[in-house]
């Protein structure tokens, strides 16, 4: 367990709904269109590692468990709870918007840690991720941080040079 990190599915419910306390409330939101997969709109493929059908159809349970590990896929932005030791730190290089979280997952990756899907937790963004709702600067933001991304993955291999993993 010390190479394993634990995936929090994440959502977005629609500005001024309550948010869920339990999955059985999530998913009955979930249901209506109230909640959705955290970037549904924006970036599908960024969280759909987590496989939200899978853990949508996973019978309830009364505690927090794994349930199943998720292959890490390129560009996953997972959400999750790591060591304290061992996990590779946020490159700090990665300003304001775009590829942090990315980069994070890339590197655990790398550095061979596993994903395991939690279920009995997720956490909750509140509004919907939409096109057009950012600030003025995202853009420039995502382009330096996209060249960033690119240099950062070239410099994965220096750093784990027994790995036979890549991003």
């Amino acid at each position: 367990w010390d190479r394993v990190v634990f995936v929090l599915p994440a959502f977005e419910v629609r500005a001024g709904t309550r948010v869920p306390g339990t999955k059985a409330e999530l998913l009955q939101l979930w249901g209506t269109g109230d909640a959705r997969p955290f970037y549904g709109a924006l970036c599908p493929r960024c969280q759909a590692p987590t496989d939200y059908g899978r853990w949508w159809a996973l019978p309830p349970t009364p505690r927090l468990r794994v349930a199943y590990e998720a292959p890490w896929r390129d560009p996953w932005e997972p959400f999750y709870v790591a060591p304290a030791h061992g996990a590779p730190p946020f490159d700090e290089r990665f300003l304001q918007y775009g590829f942090n979280r990315i980069s994070q997952a890339c590197e655990l990756h790398v550095a061979g840690f596993r994903f395991a899907v939690l279920d009995g937790a997720f956490v909750v963004h509140r509004g919907f991720k939409e096109p057009g709702g950012f600030h003025g600067g995202r853009e420039a933001e995502l382009r330096h941080n996209r060249q960033l991304f690119r240099r950062f993955r070239a410099e994965l291999p220096l750093r784990y040079p027994r790995s036979p993993r890549r991003c």
